[in-house]
């Protein structure tokens, strides 16, 4: 009787080990960034400003932390991971926004982290605006994502 207590209390302590080693993350939410002290998955810069920054969790629950929203579209067109939710930060208000729900900005004359060019807005007249003063237009998350995907895979044939 004695044995088969203690065979009990092991098999409910592992059971407990094991909830407890569950990974806890909320992938509804952002991964958290610490500015100032961590760095970029794609360049291994510090991440210091908000508003060019950007983040996503794969499906694994694996935290890819970007200086640059450049930076994050690059790496998941070189990666190809299963990517959960990726979030990037409003380019006026610096809130998080859903990276799929913001509207996009990209060009030469928007000074970026790493030279992307690359902004986001949670509001797409916001997005206009800038986009007519840099002669340039608005683009979903799947435009934004899909041109630096062209971009890697011309970039990668050309290389010799």
């Amino acid at each position: 009787m004695l044995h088969k207590k203690i065979i009990l209390f092991l098999f409910l302590l592992v059971l407990l080990l094991l909830a407890a080693c569950q990974s806890q993350i909320d992938l509804s939410q952002p991964p958290e960034i610490r500015f100032g002290e961590e760095v970029c998955t794609e360049c291994g810069m510090i991440i210091s400003e908000p508003r060019y920054a950007a983040a996503y969790y794969t499906t694994q629950g694996d935290a890819r932390r970007f200086d640059d929203i450049g930076g994050m579209f690059t790496y998941q067109a070189e990666h190809q991971e299963d990517v959960a939710l990726s979030w990037v930060h409003d380019f006026d208000t610096e809130e998080w926004v859903k990276a799929e729900q913001a509207f996009y900005v990209i060009s030469d004359q928007i000074h970026t982290p790493m030279g992307f060019g690359v902004i986001a807005f949670s509001e797409q007249d916001r997005a206009q605006r800038l986009a007519s003063k840099s002669n340039t237009m608005v683009m979903s998350f799947d435009e934004s994502l899909m041109s630096f995907m062209e971009f890697s895979a011309d970039h990668e044939h050309s290389e010799p």
